[in-house]
């Protein structure tokens, strides 16, 4: 699974504009169950999105859709990882 830890490289008001379709893009992934949580960091500079386990070149393909990257406006930090604990209701994301 992946961590996408989203920071912003240019001032809010640049990235201002890319919010929308940034959440777009972020919905389309989480209909598809892609992505499995997304949201907001608490200093609103930036993200965190929770992606399941696939390709990395896949991964990164689908990270190059995203307008804050298209218009460079945010960088993506992603943290490969295996989930060994969770709570009875999440056991379908631990690493097999």
């Amino acid at each position: 699974m992946y961590m996408l830890i989203v920071d912003y490289i240019k001032p809010a008001e640049s990235v201002e504009p890319h919010i929308p379709p940034h959440g777009i893009w972020v919905k389309k992934y989480i209909d598809q169950g892609i992505f499995l949580f997304a949201g907001p960091k608490k200093s609103k500079l930036g993200g965190v999105i929770l992606a399941k386990s696939m390709d990395k070149k896949q991964l990164m393909a689908i990270i190059a859709e995203d307008p804050y990257v298209s218009q460079d406006v945010a960088e993506y930090r992603v943290i490969d990882f295996d989930a060994k604990l969770t709570i009875p209701e999440l056991d379908y994301l631990k690493a097999q």
